[in-house]
């Protein structure tokens, strides 16, 4: 999942849905949770939802959501603090994926970060596909979107172990960004440093938060877990 700053609120809301496009200008056209590019019809979902005291009209209380992890995530979560939220923590450092287009915990949690990525992940259906645990719906989609990307991600390391130049790096960030499943493209090229800098230096246009101490390490997030 990947981390993302939003930044202060640029205006007042007296409606939520205004903040649409003031949330896609901070941190892209894609959904919060499973990073699936959305051109059209991406909604507006309250973190905290309003029927559980969430903010109805409060920028802090926002996310961008395609509507089947809004739909399925719902007002089912009655506090903030049992998951991870992309833009409170880090989350590309508890989240894994694999290309059966699931998303577990990585290896090596503490077992309160693995029951919290998991319930994060059920929070949001996060691992429906065809033949898992968790299936599908008709209309959900996601596994389809997450599915291409994986063939074109590997596509391309595949051209860039061909011909690993840095024109190609750019090239291929490009295409990550435009294809949307940050989190897939980390884990294809995730022996690729170049590439994965590329990745990061252009979706940081697109509002990815990550901060490192002097030493090279990971910051924590001021309200997070990670």
């Amino acid at each position: 999942m990947r981390p993302i700053d939003k930044g202060i609120a640029p205006h007042n809301y007296s409606n939520y849905s205004d903040a649409r496009h003031d949330l896609a200008n901070r941190i892209g056209y894609y959904c919060s949770y499973c990073e699936m590019k959305v051109y059209n019809s991406i909604e507006v979902e309250h973190v905290l939802p309003v029927n559980q005291q969430g903010n109805p009209i409060d920028w802090n209380n926002f996310l961008l959501s395609c509507k089947y992890c809004n739909t399925i995530k719902s007002d089912h979560n009655p506090n903030l603090s049992d998951y991870f939220w992309p833009d409170r923590d880090n989350t590309d450092l508890v989240f894994d994926y694999e290309e059966n287009t699931s998303v577990q915990p990585k290896q090596n949690l503490n077992q309160l970060f693995t029951v919290k990525v998991k319930a994060t992940i059920n929070l949001m259906g996060l691992s429906r596909y065809p033949g898992g645990a968790a299936q599908p719906t008709e209309a959900d989609t996601r596994w389809r979107s997450k599915k291409e990307v994986w063939d074109t991600a590997k596509f391309s390391l595949s051209n860039w172990t061909n011909a690993p130049i840095p024109e190609l790096a750019n090239s291929i960030a490009l295409c990550a960004l435009s294809s949307g499943h940050y989190s897939i493209w980390m884990k294809v090229f995730e022996n690729e440093q170049l590439v994965l800098d590329e990745i990061d230096k252009i979706y940081s246009t697109k509002g990815l938060f990550k901060q490192f101490n002097p030493n090279g390490v990971r910051v924590i997030r001021p309200q997070g877990l990670i």
